[in-house]
């Protein structure tokens, strides 16, 4: 079996992409051994100085790092982690009423996203885009390499990297420990769409043994995921968490609104992927947030 480099390993997604390649049989490696890279490490910043210096520039020299380290050791496979974020091309991005697919591209510029005048998330969502294009123009000079990006939506589910704090939960995850905490604060619904990470990081690895996603985008979606949604499962399979619970309006802000479908059959149908459905992965999520509240505390 290949002996694979992960980078971002330490990190939400990269350690469970780790584990589901132990699993599968893969082998780390000394650098001089690897015959297979996947590039999960990126810079996550959503309040930013300089979104050139500190975001974008970050991000699209991080992955050419890593292509040109691939290139010159002779390394041929790659798959690269991308994001949804890079994908929608319509001014009402997931509330479009559009099925998006691996040819649709974020509209947004290199020099409006480093004009300083867009939001953190919108500069965020231009960082993938742009770092990924930098791969794709990086596999296009040098044919040899076989590059597949993954695209997935918002992550959610267990926690197996080290954290220290509850604090430093990634974003998606943290988003659903704000509804656990008693905070009784709501959070936005500004990315409606799930998949879980378990799923996501089996992607990754299947990805590295299929010729047929050489050269692909694969888009990961598991479907629609509301806050209202997530806290009702939460409320009726967990109810001794009732009185941690923000109050539940009787009718979803989002019923009536349409919320974009993401072309997912690469990871589906071609890599046999079919995901968790989103009260498994919500629960798997609150129980393992729960534990880390129980060794970590609140703080």
């Amino acid at each position: 079996m290949s002996r694979i480099l992960v980078t971002g390993a330490n990190g939400f997604l990269g350690a469970h992409i780790v584990k589901e390649a132990l699993d599968s049989g893969f082998r780390g490696a000394r650098y001089s051994d690897v015959t297979a890279i996947i590039h999960s490490a990126s810079p996550f910043v959503l309040s930013v100085n300089d979104p050139k210096k500190d975001l974008l520039e970050p991000a699209i020299e991080g992955t050419l790092t890593v292509l040109r380290a691939a290139q010159a050791a002779g390394i041929k496979r790659v798959v690269v982690t991308s994001s949804v974020g890079a994908v929608p091309n319509k001014p009402e991005m997931l509330f479009a009423d559009v099925t998006y697919g691996p040819e649709d591209w974020l509209p947004v510029t290199y020099e409006q996203a480093s004009s300083g005048q867009l939001p953190g998330f919108v500069v965020y969502l231009a960082s993938k885009k742009f770092a990924e294009l930098a791969a794709w123009d990086f596999a296009k000079e040098h044919p040899e390499l076989k590059l597949t990006t993954i695209n997935p939506t918002l992550v959610y589910g267990p926690v197996i990297h080290p954290i220290s704090s509850l604090k430093s939960l990634n974003t998606s995850n943290l988003g659903i420990y704000s509804l656990i905490n008693g905070s009784k604060e709501t959070p936005p619904d500004s990315v409606p769409t799930f998949c879980d990470v378990v799923s996501t990081a089996k992607i990754h690895v299947k990805a590295l043994e299929s010729e047929s996603v050489v050269g692909k985008r694969v888009l990961f979606s598991k479907g629609p995921a509301t806050i209202h949604q997530i806290l009702k499962i939460i409320a009726k399979a967990r109810p001794e968490l009732a009185d941690r619970l923000p109050s539940i309006p009787e009718v979803d802000p989002l019923e009536g609104k349409t919320i974009s479908r993401i072309d997912s059959s690469l990871a589906m149908d071609t890599l046999g992927v079919k995901g968790l459905d989103l009260e498994e992965t919500v629960l798997q999520t609150v129980d393992s947030l729960l534990e880390l509240e129980r060794q970590l505390g609140t703080n």
